[in-house]
């Protein structure tokens, strides 16, 4: 009023700051506690929408920067990139400890289940909203995708129509499984479930029945012994199937679920939470809230791991304007053309509410994971809101994990005896799953969170690096969108050093 701008106008209570950074399974257990059931249920659904934002910028910036360098340095190069990209995403983080995968069967399709299928499939929430189902029988556990949370809905997400980013294979390779025009992204699991396992552990980890059209099923399969793994899953890739010494698993039985548990392992836990508040089970759903606070960790540094990665490769094998290009298109693909249009519709109240929750809440992970653990908090002054990230749950925690440092003779020493350590242990003694389960969860995974080493920094300074040089490859993705908007709507501002947190300062101004 009285010529006084909008932008003025205070957005949030003190209470409504503070309670920003929370994370929403902590919210909703805190408004259980209190007897406020109907907040609870509110909370609920809004952690039901929360994560596919941040999901779909992964799984498309995968798909579009792994189809820009299929383009760029030639069809031949995605081999040499997927080897490198899991090189420092899955050789020390699964493959080192995979006999765990055959001795605990029960506690790695529940892993599978809840850091894979249920990370993936948002809850249910986004386009064509992902669902899977569980079945087991004598020989293996499957896992069936329809749609699949990341590669198929992709595809019926139209990512692979033209000028959409997404490319599909002009030629065969063992990689596309021997067909063309297969997507880009779905090459990423002929390397991850089957030819780099086999390489490090001699047998297939989950062998993939692929999708032929976006509307088909993709299933997973865990086998209970690899040697039941038919030949026709080796065949396909031009591999010989080997002979496998037998490992009896803990506490092996016929069957190890029953229909009742199936189905819950498959059920996002958001309806759960939903269907224990409205039966009164509010010690139930308190459990269920301290469950899915690290569901979405191991799939978000698999991501977060892949696109550093991904970054370093294009960098070292075209260069840094090559880098630059590439991030150019990210950017006009998986954030101008996709959320930036909605973020324009919103209210400052509202772009506020949608950075903390759906973007640095869910890249924090709600404060899970090995150390460093990420966390943020908000402030609101008469012309702006800050968020201070310290550290950023991806480029942040990257940073000062030790992503682009080369990886030490006494590091590699005790990786090595850390692993030789828990493989021993898990073969001589009996663990219980919820022990493992527990264990996961204090340690984030453990070995999950394992972080990428020697990752590139800028050599030069660019308008994409924040100009500057010696910046991280990952935080440049924030750089490019520094670059590309109006600084009088959002200011960023990264870390100069690894314990330095990240700032972002977005405008209160109604008209940006």
């Amino acid at each position: 009023m009285n010529g006084t701008p909008e932008r003025a106008a205070r957005l949030f209570t003190t209470e409504e700051l503070a309670e920003l950074p929370v994370p929403l399974p902590d919210r909703i257990r805190k408004r259980i506690e209190a007897g406020d059931i109907q907040e609870a249920l509110q909370l609920t659904r809004r952690m039901s929408e929360s994560r596919v934002d941040l999901h779909d910028f992964f799984a498309d910036s995968c798909t579009v920067l792994w189809s820009w360098t299929g383009k760029t340095l030639g069809e031949g190069a995605v081999e040499d990139l997927f080897r490198y990209v899991f090189e420092h995403s899955a050789r020390r983080q699964l493959y080192t400890i995979g006999i765990l995968f055959r001795l605990y069967q029960r506690f790695a399709v529940s892993l599978l289940a809840e850091s894979g299928w249920r990370a993936h499939s948002c809850f249910g929430s986004g386009e064509h909203p992902a669902r899977f189902s569980v079945t087991e029988d004598a020989e293996k556990f499957s896992f069936h995708m329809k749609p699949c949370a990341s590669g198929a809905r992709l595809w019926l997400r139209g990512l692979y129509e033209p000028g959409r980013g997404g490319t599909l294979s002009e030629e065969a390779h063992w990689w596309t499984w021997n067909r063309t025009g297969f997507p880009t992204y779905c090459m990423h699991c002929p390397f991850l479930n089957e030819v780099l396992p086999y390489e490090t552990m001699g047998y297939l980890l989950w062998p993939v029945d692929e999708l032929q059209s976006p509307d088909d099923v993709c299933t997973w399969h865990l086998y209970k012994d690899p040697n039941a793994i038919p030949h026709r899953y080796y065949a396909r890739l031009g591999l010989t199937k080997r002979l496998m010494m037998p490992v009896k698993a803990k506490r092996q039985k016929d069957r190890y679920f029953t229909d009742e548990e199936l189905r819950d392992l498959s059920r996002p836990v958001t309806d759960r939470i939903i269907e224990a508040l409205q039966d009164g089970n509010l010690k139930e759903a308190k459990k269920l809230c301290a469950m899915v606070k690290d569901e979405f960790l191991f799939l978000h540094d698999l991501y977060m791991n892949m696109l550093l990665a991904t970054l370093t490769f294009i960098a070292e094998h075209g260069g840094e304007d090559a880098l630059g290009e590439a991030l150019r298109v990210q950017y006009e693909t998986c954030v101008a053309n996709r959320l930036l249009p909605r973020i324009k519709q919103m209210t400052p109240k509202e772009r506020a509410g949608f950075l903390a929750v759906n973007i640095f809440g869910t890249d924090a992970c709600n404060g899970t994971g090995f150390p460093p653990r990420a966390s943020f908090t908000v402030r609101e002054t008469e012309q702006s809101v800050i968020f201070t990230l310290d550290p950023c749950g991806s480029g942040g925690r990257l940073l000062r994990g030790g992503a682009y440092r080369p990886m030490s003779f006494l590091k590699k020493q005790r990786e090595r005896l850390e692993d030789r350590i828990v493989v021993t242990a898990s073969k001589l003694f009996p663990l219980p799953d919820a022990f493992l389960e527990l264990a996961f969860s204090l340690t984030g995974g453990y070995v999950c969170q394992r972080k990428p080493y020697g990752q590139g920094r800028t050599r030069h300074q660019h308008t994409w690096s924040f100009g500057r040089e010696d910046m991280p490859y990952y935080c440049c993705q924030c750089g490019t969108l520094q670059e590309h908007l109006d600084n009088d709507i959002l200011t960023i501002s990264p870390p100069r050093h690894g314990k330095d947190p990240c700032v972002w300062i977005l405008s209160k101004d109604i008209r940006s």
